[in-house]
């Protein structure tokens, strides 16, 4: 069990306040659970892969009104499939493959004022897939 100390806004009042999450990275079962109260509410989400489990929490974070700062709520975070159990992301540009110095802790702190949801990430995440091919395209002319 990982414990990590995050930095929440309300995106109302636009309030930071600091919340404890603990994260099972599948030691108790196949899944990735997470797991923090915030104002007084229990909120989790278990998934079988890291990202994935992040993306349903930061999702229910969300929808109770707060944004979490931190590198996997940046719209360009994206995990391959060789990263889908530890912690670790690609913080990607359009037009560019993920590089290995463009990898990311998804829970460490990112001064950010924009909170995607999932489906957001999803659709830059497409962006960034056909930009690749594009590129790849473009340079075989």
């Amino acid at each position: 069990m990982e414990s990590y100390e995050i930095t929440l806004i309300n995106l109302h009042s636009h309030i930071e306040s600091l919340a404890k999450i603990e994260v099972d990275e599948a030691e108790s079962s196949d899944n990735i659970c997470i797991t923090a109260v915030i104002n007084g509410q229990t909120v989790s989400a278990a998934k079988y892969g890291y990202f994935e489990a992040f993306q349903s929490f930061r999702d229910k974070v969300l929808s109770i009104g707060y944004g979490i700062k931190c590198n996997g709520s940046k719209i360009n975070a994206v995990q391959s499939g060789m990263m889908a159990t530890c912690a670790k992301i690609y913080l990607v540009e359009i037009g560019r493959q993920a590089l290995l110095n463009q990898t990311a802790i998804i829970w460490d702190y990112a001064d950010i004022s924009s909170f995607p949801d999932s489906k957001e990430q999803q659709q830059f995440f497409q962006k960034w897939i056909y930009s690749l091919k594009k590129v790849d395209t473009d340079s075989q002319k």
